[in-house]
């Protein structure tokens, strides 16, 4: 088989576990007696399930279209937020409990398996050398965005406690922080993000210097 053939195998299979894995939850909601907008409204309040998803669409276009179909600044700050979820989640919530097994699972695909799998797809068979050092700049965009959705979001629903609260991540959680502590919990991510955007565009360069 070419790169090229490999490039789209694993892309494909990369798409798949993603979207697979957003189903324990999507079905739990639904066998609660949820319907599906609300289910699905209730996910994408999640930076880690709408990053998934993306990745699942765009990985499922390389694997139609193939690796020139998606322009490498794409790949390049869907892999860098991939990376940003698995870290996050390891790092401070990786203790969180599951209701089953599947929910276990589709969890471990979110958060490990994806934040692993996608840089190595991107380390393989993206197109290096065209990233510039302003890209982290742009890729910024996409975290920052989420940031104002979510806390604009919150403000329309009734403050609760815990894993009831109504921010989706306890360090943006302004009722229980306070807005300082929050405001600098979201900025201390999104330096650590761009800071490793940095890397991810001095790897491009070298994996470029390569070929």
């Amino acid at each position: 088989m070419t790169r090229e053939g490999w490039a789209r195998l694993t892309a494909g299979m990369l798409s798949a576990a993603t979207l697979w894995a957003i189903w324990p939850p999507l079905g739990g909601a639904l066998a609660r007696g949820e319907s599906l907008p609300v289910a699905l409204w209730g996910m994408l309040r999640m930076f880690t399930i709408i990053t998934n998803l993306l990745v699942g669409l765009v990985f499922a276009q390389i694997a139609w279209r193939g690796s020139n179909s998606v322009s490498p600044q794409v790949i390049g700050g869907l892999m860098l937020a991939i990376v940003l979820v698995g870290v996050v989640f390891n790092l401070l919530l990786n203790m969180l409990p599951h209701e089953t097994l599947w929910y276990a699972l589709g969890d471990y695909v979110h958060h490990v398996v994806a934040p692993i799998a996608v840089p190595m797809w991107w380390a393989a068979f993206a197109r290096h050398g065209v990233l510039r050092w302003t890209s982290p700049l742009l890729w910024a965009c996409y975290p920052l965005a989420y940031s104002v959705y979510a806390v604009v979001r919150a403000q329309f629903m009734p403050p609760g406690t815990g894993m009831h609260s109504r921010y989706p991540y306890f360090f943006m959680d302004a009722d229980l922080l306070g807005w300082p502590m929050a405001i600098t919990g979201m900025a201390a991510i999104a330096l650590g993000f761009v800071l490793t955007g940095m890397v991810a565009v001095a790897c491009d360069k070298w994996l470029a210097s390569r070929t």
